[in-house]
């Protein structure tokens, strides 16, 4: 990633997470905390130039004037994906890019209601399966989730957190060189929210900070797109009746979190 894009710069990072905490904890009925002092005058204080990220000034901004810029259309957008996916086999940023093939998002791309990032890597899986479709057994299970809150899979973008087939832990390596492709094209999507499914989703999004623990029900920020952590539908599925109970429960508090979360931004 660049140095000059303020979204990676680590007072940026540091910022969007106090934001997410303070934001869970208002919808939790928080109303108050209190402030020592000593971090009243540390928050209130001037910020060193060096420690704010550049922000290139509008002339330098990338957009072409209002005129000339191409319309912001399905059928454009459609057209940006493609080219954004067709960029995805030339990376080399670890060893799962020797292999063939490649996953890619399906769904509304334009503006959808939710972006899901699919995050299963379990042993045994066939990792085409698992890719960006959700389907089976997981793709029912995903789509009850989601019409238990009124969406339905019309209204969802869904993507794989990592770009190329592999089963198994992912490796270090392969986090990193997938968080730079799964940033872009969730900025492009432009999604309303960000589901991750799993733990390796929310590390594959956000690699450091409270949000890459993959805690259910974690909010974090993409920019300004807000991002929360559920159960991914393999888990509840492969948990037995004792253990998937509380699990379920767990990803229904998220779900409706997430749904008051899209009716307040209406």
């Amino acid at each position: 990633m660049p140095a000059s894009d303020p979204a990676g710069h680590p007072f940026v990072q540091a910022l969007d997470e106090t934001i997410a905490a303070l934001t869970f904890l208002r919808e939790g009925g928080v109303k108050t905390l209190p402030v020592e002092p000593a971090t009243w005058r540390a928050l209130t204080a001037p910020t060193p130039a060096q420690a704010m990220p550049r922000v290139p000034p509008p002339a330098q901004a990338a957009h072409p004037p209002a005129e000339g810029r191409p319309a912001d259309t399905p059928a454009a957008r459609e057209a940006a994906l493609a080219a954004f996916n067709a960029q995805i086999p030339a990376c080399r940023g670890c060893e799962l890019a020797a292999k063939e093939g490649r996953l890619k998002g399906v769904g509304a791309c334009y503006n959808p209601a939710v972006a899901v990032v699919n995050g299963a890597q379990l042993p045994g899986d066939d990792p085409i399966a698992i890719g960006s479709r959700l389907e089976g057994e997981a793709g029912a299970l995903l789509d009850k989730m989601f019409g238990a809150i009124g969406l339905s899979r019309t209204s969802l973008y869904v993507t794989p957190a990592l770009k190329c087939p592999a089963a198994g832990r992912p490796t270090a390596a392969a986090l990193r060189a997938c968080a730079a492709h799964l940033r872009a094209e969730l900025t492009l999507v432009n999604p309303r929210a960000i589901v991750l499914l799993g733990p390796v989703a929310a590390r594959t999004l956000h690699p450091t900070g409270v949000a890459a623990t993959g805690k259910v029900g974690q909010w974090s920020l993409l920019g300004r797109i807000p991002t929360i952590t559920l159960h991914h539908p393999m888990r509840l599925i492969l948990a037995g009746k004792s253990l998937a109970d509380p699990l379920k429960r767990e990803n229904w508090a998220a779900l409706k979190a997430l749904q008051a979360r899209l009716r307040n931004a209406l």
